[in-house]
Parts: structure tokens; sequence; C-alpha cells
């Protein structure tokens, strides 16, 4: 028989460890479910990481602060900005108080390996959190404020607001390119003004001219005579240079420009010097437009690519690949600290930070290379002390000091896009991968997670750039982010290769091209199918229906995020009940007052409880054998008659009464508080 007489005459089943077959049986299915579900079982030796949202807010709060304050086009915007600011610090100075007085609980929430000391629903945390959210609210404002002001006295400012012809002498911070019109042709680049009428400018300016802008490279010297326009609130650049303005060479690129120029001419000219047979050879061994993009996936030099190939790259939504983010980062630093194994960490770390600045030169600092650049330093951080990454905090705290150090990036789309991407793949990525392994292999699922959260997360904000969805945008990325990091690690070879050994970079960039060909067929063939692009609403009303459809087929599709949102919202609640106000001091309750003392019989310390309503704190220290500080609103309820009172435990932190055997005691037994003797 596979069971055993209990003691009431019946049989009770054996356990699985007293049938090693059936324990053998248990123990294989339980290994299929844990594969088949793409986690760790609950009761698994080490805890699943938690996800670090702490930042979360605060970066929020700096980022709707930046954005509110940049945008204000008043003439004394700062005053504005400067007196929200002083709000906020008296907020923070109020918060003060409760942060300084929590106590964080002394025992763990989850005693597994990997979890985290301190239980996150601890009261504080919440204190803790408005705390951090006034600081750099109240820290980005005041910076903004100090930048409005010096932008509002700069000579730029003051000759846009004038109206009168001025004369500027700057730099070209950016690849010109070609925006071709109705009208004619306009070629757009950035001019970094250092001197206007004489006199020194910091700002930018948008130049708008005409095809002999085409021929400068970056880091040309220029000098410009020309009656400036305004430009719209919350841009970067202070002044728009018109196209019919007079245009004077002043000299060649230099310095460290110079190097990226010359970097930037021997990748394009390895990659063009594949076919020297003729023009239409060249056009018959790769599509057009792969040769231009291989600078583009590299350095995010896209200046060169076809308008056709463009707009295709830009219906099934693969622009990013020619903008330089995360992954080139990532590649840099993986490969760079694999290499570097065997030194010591602080060297590591002291190397990778050199290989990030001199990628962030290479490739020119945008958006969304700033913001990969910051991510990867917070990361280099926790090499040297020794810590695990951890992505969410890294990327919260990249931003805040990427908002801190330039306020303006709160309103650049490709900033936004490269955050909003990167924290839908950091967050959503993994449970998008275990919830499609159930129907998918696990390497296809992981593969596919990867553009799906990051459209559905980008998908609101390109919304606002264009009012239409793309409908084959998933497999198109899906089809070329192998392509895309095969040529970045070519192309970038190619790059470093090619000023010292143009034939070496020729041979090298091979990968990249036939990497590049592949994506410029991608491209082509998906947005030439049928629905390739579908029209949607316009602004923000089009954003707002687009997350809310978005969420709406979240809930249905998985029905855990349900009881996840809800659980959430317990958490919230639940470390606010029964807890002191952070201005209260504690009080000892009356002497009518009562408590009930509740016994585990697994011999777990005893959990105070509350008669009343409100729920009981508990303090206690070595010299104190029971301090209990009660904060009731309603009315004190008298001890019953019929209640038998028992002394209390003789310690804080023994689990049952010295006077009772560990499990005698009944879950509703009570006992005397010290103040009822």
């Amino acid at each position: 028989m596979n069971g055993e007489h209990d003691g009431s005459g019946g049989i009770s089943p054996r356990a699985p460890w007293d049938d090693p077959a059936l324990h053998e049986r248990r123990r294989q299915e339980q290994g299929r479910n844990r594969h088949r579900d793409g986690h760790r079982h609950a009761t698994s030796s080490k805890a699943p990481e938690a996800l670090d949202l702490r930042l979360l807010a605060p970066a929020l709060t700096c980022w709707v602060g930046a954005w509110w304050a940049v945008g204000l086009e008043a003439a004394d915007a700062w005053r504005h900005a400067l007196l929200l600011a002083s709000g906020c610090t008296v907020l923070a100075a109020v918060l003060v108080v409760p942060v300084l007085r929590f106590r964080p609980p002394r025992h763990r929430a989850d005693p597994r390996p990997g979890a985290p000391e301190h239980d996150p629903r601890a009261m504080g945390t919440l204190s803790a959190s408005l705390l951090m959210c006034a600081l750099c609210a109240a820290t980005v404002l005041t910076i903004s404020a100090a930048h409005l002001w010096a932008r509002q006295r700069d000579p730029l400012s003051v000759a846009v607001a004038s109206g009168q012809p001025v004369t500027l002498i700057g730099t070209v911070s950016q690849e010109p390119r070609v925006a071709a019109t109705s009208r004619s042709t306009l070629v757009i680049t950035a001019l970094d003004v250092e001197q206007v009428d004489a006199r020194d400018s910091t700002l930018s300016a948008t130049v708008l001219g005409d095809t002999q802008w085409l021929s400068l490279p970056l880091g040309t010297r220029v000098q410009v005579r020309t009656r400036l326009r305004p430009t719209g609130p919350g841009r970067t650049e202070a002044a728009i240079v018109p196209k019919r303005a007079g245009l004077t060479v002043l000299g060649p690129p230099s310095g460290v420009l110079g190097a990226v120029t010359s970097i930037r001419a021997g990748l394009a000219q390895a990659v063009g010097a594949q076919g020297a047979e003729g023009a239409e050879e060249r056009a018959g061994v790769w599509p057009p437009g792969a040769r231009a993009l291989v600078p583009g996936v590299a350095l995010g030099d896209d200046h060169a690519l076809p308008a056709q190939v463009r707009e295709d790259m830009r219906t099934v939504s693969m622009t990013h690949l020619t903008a330089v983010s995360g992954q080139h980062v990532a590649i840099i630093l993986g490969l760079g600290l694999t290499g570097l194994g065997a030194l010591p960490r602080r060297w590591r770390a002291l190397l990778g930070t050199v290989m990030l600045t001199l990628l962030v030169i290479l490739v020119r600092p945008s958006g969304s290379v700033l913001r990969a650049a910051t991510m990867g330093a917070v990361m280099l951080l926790g090499v040297v002390a020794g810590r695990r990454a951890a992505s969410v905090p890294a990327l919260c705290a990249g931003a805040i000091v990427l908002l801190l150090i330039d306020p303006w990036q709160s309103r650049n789309y490709g900033f936004a896009l490269s955050v909003v991407a990167t924290a839908g793949i950091v967050i959503g990525s993994k449970p998008v991968a275990a919830h499609l392994s159930h129907r998918l292999p696990r390497w296809l699922a992981a593969a596919v997670a990867l553009p799906l959260v990051a459209q559905a997360a980008c998908g609101p904000i390109l919304i606002l750039l264009q009012p239409s969805l793309g409908a084959w945008s998933v497999p198109a990325n899906l089809l070329s982010e192998p392509a895309a990091v095969i040529a970045t690690i070519s192309g970038l070879l190619a790059a470093l290769i090619a000023p010292a050994w143009p034939a070496a970079a020729a041979v090298i960039a091979w990968p990249a091209l036939a990497a590049c060909s592949w994506m410029v067929w991608v491209a082509d063939f998906f947005a030439h199918l049928p629905g390739a692009t579908l029209p949607w609403l316009e602004g923000l009303t089009g954003a707002l229906a687009l997350g809310a459809c978005e969420i709406g087929v979240l809930l249905v599709v998985a029905p855990r995020t349900r009881s996840a949102l809800l659980e959430g919202a317990r958490r919230l609640m639940r470390p606010t009940r029964g807890r002191l106000a952070p201005w209260q001091r504690p009080e000892p309750p009356a002497p009518g007052a009562r408590a009930r003392h509740r016994l585990d019989c697994a011999g777990t310390r005893p959990s105070w409880r509350r008669s009343s309503s409100s729920a009981l704190a508990r303090r206690s220290s070595p010299t104190e054998r029971w301090g209990v500080f009660w904060r009731r609103p309603g009315p004190r309820i008298p001890p019953p008659r019929s209640l038998a009172w028992r002394p209390p435990p003789t310690s804080p932190t023994s689990s049952t009464p010295s006077c009772l055997p560990p499990c005698s005691a009944s879950p509703g037994s009570s006992t005397s508080p010290p103040w009822s003797r």
C-alpha cells in the first residue's frame, strides 16, 4: 500500500520523499514547469532579482521640472523657475523630519540569498521618495533658472531680439544633411557660435542654408553675416541662420574635431573603395544606400543616406539603427572589459571610462549618446564599488545627471526615445519573453521580446513625430538586429584603422557592407508590404489613445498584470496603516486600554495586535521589558472580565511566555501590559 495508518484509523498518503520514484517524478515535473515558464519556482534557494524603482519618481520629477522650466517664454522666466525651486526647497526641509525619525525594521522580509536586507514596503520609504523628488525638482529648477538668466543676456539672444544684421564666428558642429522640399533643396546643420559682433557667446544656432554648406565638414570654422530669426520655445539652439546668409570659410577642421573628421572620412573612403571598376558595378554588388548606411550604423553619420532608404527605415521604425545609443556602449564596454579581465577592477573601470569617452567624442554627443554614456558610467561606478549592475537605477541616475547638466534634453525627442526604449527593455523584456515562451522556443521568445517592448514603449512618442503605426516594425527590427551588431563592430574597426591603413580598412569593412545591404533589403521589403503604414490620431490625443490601447492589451493578454497592480496598491497603502504619523510623538495609553498577545505555535516571535481600528506599533530595547506605543483616534475599550490576564514574556526576544509550553497558548489569548499592574 502507498499509505500508512494515522492515529485516527485512516490512511494518510505517503510523502514524496518516502517514495524515491515518486520524488524523482515530482522533481522532473517541477523542472519542466520551471523551464517552460521561464522563471524560477517561488521556493527556489535564491530570491529573484528585485526591481529597484526608487529612483524612478525622482527621475520623472526632474524631467517634468526641466521640461516646464525650459519652455517658459517670458522675459523673466528665470524668476518663475527660481520661485518654484524655493517652494520645493521648503517642502524638502519639511520632509527631512519624518525621514530622520524613521527606523527601518531589523528583520529581513525574504530570508533567501539575494533578497534585500530591508523590506521595501516599510514606513519611511514614502517620505524618503518624496524628499528625493523635492530635492531633484529644486535642483533642476535652480539650474534651469541659472541657464535661462545667462541665455537671456547672451549676445546671440540679444541679436535675435534686436533684429539687426550681425556677424557670427563659429564652428560647424554637425554633418550637413539635405532636406529636399517642393521648392528648393535645403541644407540643415548646426553652428556653435563663438563670437557675435566680436562679443563672446556660448550658445548655438541652427543653419538652414543652401548647397554651399553641404561641402563643409564637421569642425570647419566659418564667418556668417545675416539677420537672425528666433527659435521656438524649449529649443536648445537660440537662433536660426536663414538660407540667404553670407558665408566665409575661415579654416579647415582642427584639433579633436579634425581627428574625428579624418576618421569619418577614412571610413567613408574605405567603404566607397570596394568597387573601383565603376559606379554601375558598385550598384550591382551592393544595393543603393548600403555604402552610406555603414557610417550611419557605426558612427551615427547618416547625412549621405539616400532619401528613399531613409523613408523606408522610418516607415518600419528602423531609424534607431543610425542613432548611436546603448548598443554601441554595450559592445564597446563588453568587449573591452572582457579583454581586460585580468586587471584589477579599478583599472578596468578606469580604462572603460577612457574607452567610453573616446566613443562619445568619435560619434558626437547627441541625446541618445549621452544617455547611453551616462548609464555606462554608472555601471562602471558599480564595477569600482564591487556591486552588481542594476539597469533601472543606472538608467534613472543617468537621466537625472543629464537633465541637471543640460535641462534642454527634456525636450529632445532623441533623448526621450532612448530613455523610454531602454526602460521598456530592462523592465518588460523578461516578463514578455517568459509569456511568449509558452508558445515559442525560449531563444525566439527572447529575440521577439526586445523589439516588441521597445516598439510598445516608444509608440506614443513616435505618434507625436509621425501620426501613423508601422504594422511590420517588429519583424523588420527582429531580422535587422543581428546585422546591426555585425555592422557596428566591423564599421568601428574599419574606422579606427582607416587613417593608418586604408587597404586593411577596406577589407575589414566587407562584413559591415554585407550587413548593411541586408538591412537595406529588409527595410525596402517591409516598407512596401500592405499595411506598412496605418493612420492614427495626431498630437497628444493620439499618443494618449495609443498608450491606453497598449495598457488594455496588456491587461487582457497578461491576467497576472491586474493582480500585480492591485498588489502594488496594497503594498503602497499597507505601511501607512497602524503607524504613528511622522510628526507625532508616541504616548502611553490610558490605564483602561488593553492589548492582545497572539502566539505562533511554530516558535516565531509574537505579533502585537490592537483590539480597535488602529493597529499597535511596538518599540523595545534591551533595558525595557515591553514598550507599547499607541495612537488611537477612537474611544478606549476596557478589557472584558471574562478574559484571564497572564504575564508577558520575560524578554522582548523570547517567542513564548516562560510559564507556557511552546504550543499551549491559544491564538486569541491576552496578556496584561505593564501599565495595567
